[in-house]
């Protein structure tokens, strides 16, 4: 794995192009250097930092609270609003803890009593899962909660619920988020239609594309404390560097693009080289954690509309141990190591864990009726138009269906 910085862009001089958005009005050189930077970005990673964004750091650090408060609650509560066939949205039962659980006998709690291992075991006093071997972490050992558009009637989309008896500034707070989201995202659409050498900035922004019918989502997601206890024979057997936990597995997101405010490090990205000319095939990247900035990544549906000029680019998210020596000194790169002894063996162990992650994901998605057809600017003699028109819901129904190992008409 290597450590790099994805570009990290200045975006000031596009929050101040959208509180005088005159459309007689000329664009600042400094706007047109932003959106020079954004399309170097979404060319050859598809990944890039936002800074100076206007988002106001009250409103993250609420939101991200409401969301750790929430998922300490005990599962019926937070289950209360599941995902559905009808429903997209609320707490995902499949992505959360005690789900997909493998019987295996011969491994035994600190109490000596058979259980269930449930992606690892689930501590019955904390939140933290814990194995004996890196291969009993399953991956996505994480928890979701979503919401998706507040206006049902022009979106198309069911309306929001909540689970009854989670703390009423739950939904207080993931509103004003989602809210304050929409607002950056229209931010960054202007950047990108500056980027794209669209004839107005106001492109994305046009009723039918992009306004209150839009069906963007919001969902936090809790990656719980992870522990691994290894007894003297195994420690040097154990490489995360090398093969690292997976949290997340790799995917890449199908709407417009997405908005991610990262509660710590673990998110990679991996370049196979292509025009970018950086990493190599297969390597993985890890993304720096920018604890004021919010990273952006494109979805599929932004490479189809630029007719694959940006790039939609593989990510994952992996456990990151956290550094601190033992009691000689000496710890393995990137493990938090402490020693305690098996009542029941009299045996030593050697604990590693990687700390309790939160994260919150904004998907920015078009209306469901916006017609998807490559950009006339994304299209000449060398690079002719390689898709079809499509409505961006179809498109976005497409895409969930092959992830699913689904075909659609």
């Amino acid at each position: 794995m290597t450590s790099t910085s994805i570009p990290v862009i200045d975006i000031l001089p596009l929050v101040n192009l959208a509180a005088d958005p005159t459309p007689t009005k000329s664009i600042p050189d400094e706007a047109q250097n932003v959106a020079l930077q954004i399309a170097e970005a979404c060319q050859t990673v598809g990944f890039f930092a936002i800074t100076n964004h206007g988002v106001d750091h009250f409103v993250v650090n609420d939101a991200l609270s409401a969301a750790r408060d929430f998922f300490s609650l005990d599962s019926t509560i937070k289950s209360a609003v599941s995902m559905t066939e009808t429903y997209p949205y609320g707490y995902e039962n499949y992505e959360s803890l005690g789900i997909h659980c493998a019987r295996n006998d011969d491994d035994h709690s600190s109490s000596g009593s058979n259980n269930v291992l449930c992606r690892g075991n689930k501590n019955k006093n904390s939140n933290a899962i814990s194995a004996t071997t890196p291969q009993k972490l399953a991956p996505d050992s994480k928890e979701t909660f979503s919401i998706g558009p507040i206006n049902p009637l022009k979106s198309k989309m069911p309306p929001r619920q909540f689970p009854p008896f989670a703390s009423p500034s739950f939904a207080f707070h993931l509103s004003k988020y989602f809210e304050v989201m929409e607002q950056l995202a229209q931010i960054l659409f202007r950047g990108l239609a500056l980027a794209l050498q669209l004839e107005d900035p106001e492109w994305f922004l046009r009723e039918g594309v992009f306004d209150e019918g839009h069906q963007c989502a919001l969902r936090i997601l809790n990656y719980p404390l992870l522990q691994l206890e290894l007894g003297d024979e195994d420690v040097n057997e154990v490489d995360v560097q090398r093969d690292p936990i997976i949290r997340a597995g790799a995917h890449t997101d199908y709407g417009a693009f997405t908005i991610l405010k990262s509660g710590g490090p673990g998110l990679q990205l991996q370049l196979s080289g292509g025009t970018s000319g950086k990493g190599k095939g297969g390597e993985w990247i890890n993304v720096p954690h920018l604890p004021d900035a919010f990273v952006i990544n494109l979805g599929d549906l932004m490479q189809r509309w630029t007719n694959d000029r940006w790039r939609s680019t593989l990510h994952r998210v992996v456990a990151v141990f956290d550094e601190a020596e033992n009691k000689d000194g000496i710890t393995k790169a990137g493990m938090k190591t402490t020693e305690t002894t098996n009542v029941e063996d009299n045996k030593k162990k050697k604990v590693h864990q990687s700390a309790q992650r939160q994260s919150i994901a904004f998907f920015v998605n078009m209306n469901g009726d916006a017609k998807i057809v490559p950009f006339s600017t994304c299209v000449d003699e060398k690079n002719p138009s390689r898709y079809d028109e499509i409505l961006a819901s179809k498109y976005l129904i497409q895409r969930h269906a092959q992830s699913m190992g689904q075909t659609t008409k």
